[in-house]
């Protein structure tokens, strides 16, 4: 992904348990790749996401992922005016449909509502975004593999920014600001362009950077 243009191997995407991840990557991990730094907004917490990720739970709540060419994957989002029981509403069955696709990030579009609410869970951090709008980006660069729910059986290859910022509301109209490195930048900037029509396709620099999942592959786990 970012820095001046170094290299992330393929899958950068995937959502990693703590068994998964190798002794050298969670000792390098010590701090959040997403972090609110400014405010305090509301979040999926551990009680939320306990029962929301409860497999009846996600049975019950969660919807089919809308796929490239739908229309809806296509045009502007727009903010959300719902009162908060119904904001929450959409939020659990967005986060039902991201855990049963497995991302680490999910978008209203995406389960086919067009309105300007995000969720953002890398390292499970449980962020709610409201009509977030990029407020800063790095300079440097880093080449990374991206896929993305709505494109199944595809990863990408592109560049992204190595730190991101965003400013949002929460489902409560509390002010935020979050930023992110490395796959959380990246989560960001990705999420923030499903609201605008545009899928991580749109910034390949040729057909040929995008791949198909190999058979043997763990199909990219993507937001």
């Amino acid at each position: 992904m970012p820095d001046g243009v170094a290299r992330r191997p393929h899958g950068t995407l995937a959502r990693v348990s703590d068994e998964t991840a190798g002794p050298e990557e969670e000792q390098e991990r010590t701090e959040p790749r997403l972090r609110v730094v400014k405010g305090k907004p509301w979040r999926i917490d551990p009680g939320r996401r306990a029962k929301w990720s409860e497999e009846d739970f996600v049975r019950r709540h969660a919807v089919d992922i809308r796929q490239i060419g739908d229309p809806v994957l296509h045009a502007n989002s727009k903010k959300p005016t719902l009162p908060r029981a119904e904001l929450e509403a959409l939020v659990q069955t967005m986060f039902a449909s991201m855990v049963a696709a497995q991302g680490v990030g999910i978008a209203a579009p995406q389960i086919g509502v067009p309105l300007r609410i995000v969720i953002m869970d890398v390292d499970e951090a449980g962020i709610v975004a409201v009509d977030p709008r990029i407020d800063w980006t790095s300079p440097e660069v880093e080449e990374t593999s991206e896929g993305c729910l709505s494109v199944r059986g595809f990863y990408g290859m592109l560049e992204r920014p190595l730190v991101a910022r965003v400013v949002a509301n929460d489902i409560a109209g509390h002010r935020f600001t979050l930023e992110g490195d490395e796959i959380g930048a990246q989560v960001i900037l990705h999420e923030t362009d499903h609201l605008s029509g545009t899928l991580y396709v749109s910034h390949l620099r040729s057909r040929e950077d995008l791949r198909p999942v190999e058979p043997d592959d763990a199909e990219e786990v993507t937001a």
